[in-house]
């Protein structure tokens, strides 16, 4: 089948999953599209993939499912037996019901998916786990996965004989209730809203940027990476019981797990 263009797709907060996508994205041999749903969008797109593209999918792992907010925009994406691949990155933990509750999510909205992948990364709330994860070995395996799933794009004359497996369960995990919510130092605060224009969930009040909606809030923490004061942070009393829990659960020689 001849390929038309490679869409990306993928969420990502503090720039790994999206290190992780273009890696694998640079061995596959087609033009491609990204669509970065990290960036806040006030009206979700409509997005229609054609029968012939190639769509690629990635995000990360919170409390082991797909953030909430992702699965939002992919209500609004659809495929028409579109051949796709999916990735998911975690912190070393586990991946739990991630990869199988995207897998199902694309595949639902008219996507073939033709591989699958988990990769094991640094943790945005506690980086001593995985860290610098995605090293050298790790990107290598990624660009092969990318190699793999470029052959199968080029060879296959039809999609439908692919049947991905991967792990987890449905009913999928209950998502864990977001307690981490960024707080802000007013003294450091210069109300520079670096921090508004960065939060993918439009927590943030761009008129007053020391105040956060914590509804919205899903603490990804791109607010905290993206403010150049250092007046936001996870309030310390809630997140060190959770590095605690993190420095038990977490083991940073964790291997990619790929499913072609």
């Amino acid at each position: 089948m001849k390929m038309n263009e490679l869409k990306l797709v993928y969420f990502s907060p503090t720039g790994t999953t999206r290190k992780v996508i273009m890696e694998a994205a640079r061995s596959i041999d087609l033009k491609s599209v990204s669509h970065d749903f990290s960036v806040y969008k006030e009206k979700k797109p409509v997005l229609k993939f054609a029968d012939n593209d190639f769509a690629l999918f990635a995000a990360p792992v919170y409390g082991g499912r797909i953030p909430r907010l992702f699965t939002e925009y992919l209500e609004n994406i659809s495929g028409n037996h579109t051949p796709a691949a999916i990735i998911v990155t975690y912190g070393c933990r586990a991946y739990d019901d991630a990869l199988l509750e995207l897998k199902e999510t694309v595949e639902s909205h008219g996507f073939k998916v033709i591989g699958a992948a988990a990769f094991p990364v640094e943790h945005s709330l506690y980086p001593l786990a995985g860290a610098r994860r995605p090293n050298k070995s790790d990107l290598k395996i990624i660009g092969e996965y990318g190699i793999e799933l470029n052959r199968r794009i080029r060879k296959a004359d039809s999609f439908d004989s692919f049947e991905i497996q991967v792990p987890g369960n449905s009913p999928y995990k209950k998502y864990s209730k977001n307690s981490l919510f960024p707080g802000v130092d007013v003294s450091l605060c210069t109300e520079c809203k670096s921090c508004a224009k960065a939060c993918p969930a439009g927590a943030i009040s761009m008129k007053d940027p020391k105040k956060t909606d914590k509804k919205k809030c899903i603490g990804c923490m791109k607010c905290v990476r993206s403010c150049r004061q250092n007046a936001r942070a996870a309030n310390p009393l809630k997140l060190r019981p959770l590095e605690w829990y993190l420095k038990k659960k977490c083991q940073s020689d964790k291997k990619e797990e790929i499913f072609l």
